[in-house]
């Protein structure tokens, strides 16, 4: 992978992490995918941000740490965790336009290794099998997408943002374009229309 910057990170909450290739600590390989960003001819996806949590694995489950970073056209995305304490973890991700998804079970991380979580191969990977299947060859599953106003619900809520940007031929990075196109129309509408009619939601421990 290429940073494209020195370090960023995003504060919602939780230890704000920094992406810092000189500092030690743990990094997740990712593995994951969105469904309006995922191109099933090419077997790619547009390339965007995605924020990282790692949550504790006992309720109410807060963000402990977390930290941004681009996920790849091929569903990579090493995320670096500095000084983080050893335990257990679930990660949670978020998109600007993606259902959040969590890991199907809390991990174990340890501080200075590297490991693997791969949310693409099964439904089954993602808590509740939160999932939606987009490609056969290769088999690849994605997190649903559509949840404009990330309230963890895709709706007619999110469908209106959609058709308000769309009337207004609204170009640009914005939540409402939900295919990576930087054009937000009718293609965008779909999904949120689809996935709002099987009252597609978040599902969290």
């Amino acid at each position: 992978m290429v940073y494209k910057y020195s370090f960023f990170c995003i504060y919602t909450g939780g230890r704000d992490q920094r992406t810092d290739l000189r500092q030690t600590g743990y990094t997740t390989e990712l593995n994951l995918f969105y469904e309006g960003f995922y191109n099933e001819v090419n077997n790619l996806q547009e390339v965007d941000l995605i924020n990282v949590q790692l949550r504790n694995s006992v309720s109410p489950y807060a963000i402990e740490y977390q930290n941004t970073d681009l996920l790849q056209s091929n569903g990579s995305a090493p995320v670096k965790f500095v000084n983080i304490s050893s335990g257990n973890y679930y990660i949670a991700v978020t998109h600007r336009n993606s259902l959040e998804t969590w890991s199907a079970v809390s991990l174990s991380f340890t501080s200075g290794t590297t490991e693997a979580y791969n949310f693409s191969t099964a439904s089954s990977q993602a808590f509740g099998g939160n999932l939606i299947q987009v490609d056969a060859a290769p088999v690849r599953f994605a997190a649903f997408s559509g949840d404009v106003d990330q309230d963890g619900t895709i709706d007619i809520a999110d469908g209106s943002l959609i058709d308000n940007d769309a009337f207004n031929f609204t170009t640009g990075y914005l939540p409402t374009d939900i295919n990576g196109d930087s054009i937000t129309d009718v293609a965008d509408a779909v999904f949120a229309d689809n996935n709002g009619y099987n009252f597609v939601g978040k599902i969290t421990p």
